[in-house]
């Protein structure tokens, strides 16, 4: 009788000692999950200096002067080297005339990124904003140049109704979507 006392005992006693152990190993999850979000998930707002040397790449795209580059959350602009259609037909520089709009955009001065995440390029998707522009790619949507993506969640689709009513940008005729483009016109070396 006494051994089979000491054998519950034994187990009740291992049962304790492996709650407590799961529970400690639980508690350095947490505390490593804190850590891990505190250091990777945080939003960082970058402002960037007057002085700042921010090139503009196409109608969605910067590259700050050490090198990084950010592209605008929630739009797709028509690339660099893609060409839309007038209603006659004539065909038109949308994507130099997106990179165009987004310059003067940025050169209003007082230019802040607040990062979302990174694309696939490396690059940090980033809603910006710059001197009496609370959102650029709001303001890129509104004046046509842009379309918003599905994944914002129709953040930009009152814009682009105004875009496309009012005929502004690539709305004034005929075009491809950016992505549609890309697919059919490949870059080397990507």
């Amino acid at each position: 009788m006494e051994a089979d006392q000491d054998t519950k005992e034994n187990r009740q006693a291992s049962r304790r000692l492996a709650q407590i152990l799961g529970k400690l190993i639980a508690l350095i999850l947490v505390v490593a999950l804190v850590v891990v979000i505190q250091r990777y998930c945080q939003v960082a707002e970058v402002p960037f200096a007057s002085h700042a040397n921010i090139v503009v790449i196409d109608g969605d795209s910067l590259r700050a002067g050490d090198g990084v580059e950010y592209r605008l959350f929630g739009i797709d602009a028509p690339e660099l080297h893609q060409n839309c259609g007038e209603v006659n037909g004539k065909p038109w520089q949308c994507g130099r005339a997106a990179k165009i709009n987004l310059t003067a955009i940025i050169k209003r001065g007082d230019l802040n990124c607040e990062a979302r995440a990174k694309d696939r390029f490396d690059r940090i998707v980033a809603v910006c904003r710059a001197k009496g522009v609370p959102d650029i790619s709001e303001a890129m949507v509104r004046d046509g140049y842009a379309i918003g993506l599905k994944f914002a969640r129709g953040k930009y689709q009152q814009a682009q109704d105004e875009a496309e009513a009012s005929k502004r940008g690539i709305w004034r005729g005929t075009f491809e979507r950016p992505g549609d483009w890309r697919a059919a016109n490949p870059r080397v070396g990507n």
